[in-house]
């Protein structure tokens, strides 16, 4: 434990040392942040493309044309026939 001491005392008196430890301690943060904001935009992602499946969904449960669900969700036909025979609504 004292060389542990030892040494972060060493790294705190050199400036040359603290300066490159400031500059990387500020490009972890700014990678934390970056992580962060792109953790939320999946997130957020992945959120649409939930309420677009039960969007997909309630459509197909009450009746609307495969066609008609497709252009709504801006997808293809086969997507939506694969949704519906998958939750045996086809």
């Amino acid at each position: 434990m004292k060389a542990v001491e030892d040494e972060v005392m060493r790294v705190k008196e050199h400036k040359e040392t603290r300066r490159e430890y400031m500059t990387l301690a500020m490009e972890l943060k700014r990678q934390r942040q970056f992580g962060r904001e792109e953790g939320r935009e999946e997130g957020r992602e992945e959120g649409r493309q939930e309420e677009r499946l039960k969007m997909i969904l309630a459509m197909l449960r009450k009746g609307f044309s495969v066609e008609s669900i497709a252009e709504c969700a801006q997808t293809s036909v086969e997507y939506i026939l694969e949704l519906g025979k998958k939750n045996h609504l086809l």
